[in-house]
């Protein structure tokens, strides 16, 4: 299921290219670009969840993000090594949920800056 993964980007997302290990942070300019944009909560998703989500999900850890990992958002080399995946994460970095309750909570932030 992982291989039909498709993100949208939009021409006015900021998109870090390059990756070329199995963190997104290393060796990119991202940790760059979100302390400067102020983020400091991150929801990972894509494929590999037993590798490059879960490298990213700890050097963002380690780097003083909170991490957010949508479960329904990611997919691993097998059911079993995402699993195991997830409950790293669970366990050690983040948050292991499903995007519905991203996406509630995203809105209930929007409400109550409008």
């Amino acid at each position: 299921r992982w291989i039909e993964f498709v993100t949208k980007v939009d021409e006015r997302d900021l998109v870090v290219s390059g990756k070329k290990r199995l963190s997104a942070f290393y060796p990119t300019d991202l940790d760059f670009l979100l302390r400067n944009m102020g983020i400091g909560t991150l929801v990972l998703n894509g494929c590999l969840a037993d590798c490059c989500v879960l490298n990213t999900a700890l050097d963002a850890s380690n780097l003083g993000y909170r991490v957010v990992v949508p479960r329904n958002l990611i997919a691993g080399t097998n059911a079993d090594l995402e699993d195991a995946a997830m409950r790293i994460i669970a366990m050690h970095v983040g948050v292991v949920t499903e995007s519905s309750v991203v996406i509630d909570s995203w809105q209930s932030e929007f409400q109550k800056m409008i």
